[in-house]
C-alpha cells in the first residue's frame, strides 16, 4: 500500500513545481521579460516576473508635438518587477494548469532623456533637454488560462488584468527651460481632457515629482517549461 501511494504521487501524477516562462512579444517592443512560478498550496501559486526595457523597439518615439514643442526620438530604459498570486480553479488539471484568477503588483522604473525644440509665442526657439524619470506602481486582478502542451511545455495566457496605477513623473532640467514651456504642456493636456479626467489640480512642473493616477491593464502571452 505504501509503495502504491508513493508511485501515485511521484509516478503518474507527478507535479512539476518549477515553472519558467518567457514573453515572446515583448522583445519587439524593447523589453526582455521572464517569469518564475511555484505552488505554495493546492492549486495556489506565487510567481515573480522580472523584465528590463532596453529600447522602444518597434514603437520608436519621434516627432511628437505639444503645441510649439517638437521632440527628437527618445527611449526610456528601466526595470519591471511583478509579484503575483494565482488560484487555479479546475480540479481536473494536474499542477498549475487550466483557468486561473489572481492578483498582481507591478513596479516599473524608467529613465530617459527628452530633447527637442520649443518655440515661444515671440517665435524664440529654445533647445529643450530634460531627464525624465517615470516610477509606476500598479495593483490589479487578473484572469487567464495556462495550456499544457507536451512534456512540460506550456502556453500562459493573461486574458484580462484591470487595475489602478500610481505614477510619479519627475522632469529634471539638464538645461534651463522657459517657464512658458510647462504652461504650454499643461494647457495641451487640459485641452485633450487628461487633466480634468485625473485631477483638476494636476500640473506638470520641472525639477519636482508629479503624481499621476490612471487606470492600468495587463494582458499577454508567455511560453514556458515546467520541471
Amino acid at each position: 500500500m505504501i509503495h502504491c501511494a508513493i508511485y501515485k504521487v511521484y509516478g503518474q501524477n507527478y507535479i512539476r513545481k518549477n515553472h519558467l516562462s518567457f514573453d515572446p512579444i515583448q522583445p519587439l517592443f524593447g523589453t526582455l521579460q521572464f517569469q518564475y512560478e511555484r505552488p505554495i498550496l493546492n492549486k495556489i501559486s506565487v510567481s515573480l516576473t522580472a523584465g528590463y526595457k532596453f529600447s522602444s523597439g518597434l514603437l520608436n518615439i519621434a516627432d511628437i508635438s505639444f503645441q510649439r514643442f517638437e521632440t527628437d526620438e527618445f527611449n526610456f530604459e528601466g526595470i519591471k518587477l511583478i509579484p503575483e498570486i494565482r488560484w487555479y480553479t479546475q480540479k481536473s488539471h494536474i499542477g498549475l494548469t487550466g483557468f486561473f484568477v489572481g492578483a498582481y503588483f507591478r513596479y516599473q522604473n524608467r529613465i530617459g532623456d527628452i530633447e527637442g525644440d520649443y518655440t515661444s509665442l515671440s517665435n524664440e526657439v529654445s533647445r529643450i533637454l530634460i531627464e525624465a524619470n517615470l516610477n509606476t506602481s500598479n495593483i490589479g486582478i487578473e484572469i487567464g488560462y495556462k495550456l499544457e502542451i507536451k512534456n512540460g511545455f506550456f502556453i500562459d495566457f493573461i486574458i484580462a488584468g484591470p487595475g489602478i496605477s500610481f505614477n510619479n513623473l519627475e522632469l529634471i532640467e539638464i538645461e534651463p527651460v522657459p517657464d512658458a514651456f510647462y504652461d504650454d504642456i499643461n494647457e495641451t493636456l487640459r485641452d485633450i481632457g487628461i487633466i480634468d479626467l485625473l485631477d483638476s489640480d494636476f500640473r506638470i512642473n520641472g525639477n519636482q515629482k508629479t503624481s499621476i493616477p490612471t487606470l492600468a491593464f495587463r494582458y499577454g502571452i508567455k511560453l514556458g517549461y515546467a520541471f
